[in-house]
């Protein structure tokens, strides 16, 4: 099993205002110098993006803008296809837009921040890109979970000129969408072929979603699982992709015992519930899910890392400090085997990435809350 040594990378102090955070990670070449940098906001205060300068050397912090009202699950892609990646994000459940930053490129200078889209509903979690249509053109898929009683999912063509603001051909895929006793609206996006046909559909929360030619089948493939993180994923070896979710924030939403994590297998009708297969439980908030081979053995194993059950006003973790861990699977879809990457930070958002382009992965992330809450992370992967 690959093991990781933890180093701080940066730290970003955003703490203007009560309850305030870290929202926004996302990882890219910023300046095309084949390392990957990391982009990282607060809810508000200071957006920046932290230069890796290689061997683990210190990274250099570069202004990006001011933050204002900023969620979680923001990306970078290169929408002007200059080769650098510029940068996609949403607000938080105060305003209603979402928003691209245009990287300035090789001479630098100012982040020019445009409207994709103006919804009229708040709150925006989750964004992916990728050919959900079968036809070869890329959609920027996202959600809005706040307003109309639930989770509404977008769609939106990538245009010829992003520059044009709002983005033409929005598109509503559902809406409504909320899960538990509590309606508690749905989150997690992902892109896979899900019914083998050779097609990409996307996956959010609780539901898998396939284009039809001239709209949108929704189904729903497992029941009771609140605020997820999904991935997609052959688990079990036979040639076909299930999917996986963690309950990312139950926590903070009444269940105070904890959230699970499980794999989802289809039934003979894929449109059916699929078969539910528990890894485990009582996770305090697990908003970090990743598939990867860590064993080098042909298996996807599973990452998955915990926020931590925070105090409201003093910020320090309750129940028991957070940790990271890495689930072994045996090929059939066992995971008996957890491995402990690290305890006592709690992580949000993390991603897997060969940071140095040493050919192994490397884990980033960063806190909400607890003693390191500003500090961001980087678990290099040792060979």
């Amino acid at each position: 099993m690959k093991t990781f040594t933890k180093r701080v990378v940066g730290r970003v102090e955003n703490a203007i205002g009560g309850g305030q955070m870290n929202t926004l990670l996302a990882v890219g070449d910023i300046n095309q110098d084949g390392l990957l940098d990391l982009v990282v906001s607060g809810r508000n205060g200071k957006m920046i993006w932290l230069e890796n300068k290689g061997n683990q050397a210190p990274w250099t912090e570069h202004f990006l803008d001011e933050a204002s009202n900023m969620e979680c699950g923001g990306i970078l892609y290169d929408l002007t296809g200059n080769g650098y990646p510029d940068l996609i994000n949403g607000s938080d459940a105060s305003h209603d837009e979402i928003y691209w930053w245009e990287n300035p490129g090789p001479n630098g200078g100012k982040w020019i921040k445009r409207v994709i889209a103006k919804t009229g509903n708040r709150q925006f979690h989750d964004t992916v890109i990728g050919d959900i249509t079968g036809d070869g053109n890329l959609s920027l898929v996202f959600t809005n979970q706040i307003g109309n009683k639930g989770t509404t999912v977008y769609r939106i063509p990538l245009p010829q000129d992003p520059t044009q603001s709002p983005w033409p051909g929005l598109q509503v895929v559902t809406t409504g969408k909320s899960e538990g006793t509590n309606h508690q609206p749905e989150e997690g996006l992902a892109i896979g072929d899900i019914d083998g046909d050779g097609k990409n559909e996307f996956v959010c929360g609780t539901h898998w979603y396939k284009y039809t030619g001239d709209g949108w089948d929704g189904h729903k493939f497992a029941s009771g699982y609140i605020t997820t993180k999904v991935a997609i994923g052959d688990i079990d070896s036979d040639g076909a992709n299930e999917m996986i979710l963690s309950e990312g924030d139950p926590c903070v939403y009444g269940r105070t015992e904890g959230g699970k994590v499980a794999w989802f297998k289809p039934r003979s009708d894929i449109t059916d519930l699929w078969e539910e297969h528990v890894i485990d439980n009582g996770l305090l908030d697990a908003h970090t899910l990743a598939l990867a081979d860590f064993c080098e053995n042909g298996n996807l194993d599973l990452l998955v890392a915990e926020i931590g059950m925070a105090d409201r006003k003093t910020d320090d973790y309750l129940v028991h400090a957070p940790s990271m861990y890495i689930y072994e699977n045996d090929g059939k879809g066992n995971f008996k085997t957890r491995h402990v990457v690290d305890e006592g930070t709690g992580t949000h958002e993390a991603v897997l990435a060969d940071v140095n382009n040493r050919g192994t992965l490397d884990i980033v992330g960063k806190p909400l809350h607890g003693p390191e809450k500003w500090n961001i992370h980087v678990w290099y992967g040792n060979r």
